[in-house]
């Protein structure tokens, strides 16, 4: 059916309309405050080790959706035709994915909100397309925190999107893993997910 729609602005509304009728917003009631805060942080190592915790925090239903939208929104930065930056789709899609940490927010609430939601976004973005490829690879117990990363093994999964990571990846990567420290897990997470 949706083959059959030439206007790729029906497709995005259509979108933006099913997230917006949610009960609760993709990133959750429960999870709001922390997402937002991360992305007003200054330090980028920071900012990326709390957007990470909180990602593994989201029920799979929720983090499998993301991850699915994050991976178009790349396509969608990579297209000619569609003209959308990094920015411009944090704009729009900030309000629909990020919400507010209630049902009814209050205009205060909805005003304070506006200025974030595109910020977390943005963030989100600036993840690299194989940690979200990653992210629908892994079993909820898998799910990597800021205190603990993963590793991806690019050959085996190279091409597919849905191959397990088995226990020797993961252990492997513990061990290459910095001493523990966010920023030095950051520096690493990021670097394993740009050896494509």
């Amino acid at each position: 059916m949706l083959s059959k729609v030439r206007d790729v602005h029906v497709v995005c509304g259509l979108l933006k309309d099913v997230l917006r009728k949610l009960k609760e917003p993709l990133l959750t009631f429960r999870l709001h405050r922390t997402f937002m805060k991360a992305a007003e942080l200054d330090d980028a190592d920071s900012c990326l080790a709390v957007m990470v915790q909180n990602i593994s925090e989201l029920p799979k239903a929720n983090r499998d959706t993301l991850a699915f939208l994050m991976l178009h929104l790349h396509k969608v930065m990579r297209s000619p035709q569609c003209q959308m930056d990094r920015n411009n789709l944090a704009r729009v899609f900030g309000p629909t994915i990020v919400g507010h940490g209630m049902s009814e927010p209050s205009p205060t609430t909805i005003m304070r909100d506006t200025n974030t939601q595109p910020k977390v976004v943005l963030r989100l973005l600036s993840l690299p397309e194989d940690y979200w490829k990653h992210v629908l690879t892994i079993q909820t117990d898998q799910m990597p925190s800021s205190s603990s990363t993963f590793k991806m093994n690019q050959e085996e999964t190279h091409g597919r999107l849905f191959k397990p990571v088995t226990s020797p990846e993961l252990n492997s990567y513990y061990k290459t893993a910095s001493r523990g420290s966010p920023r030095g897990q950051t520096r690493n997470l990021g670097n394993t997910f740009n050896n494509t």
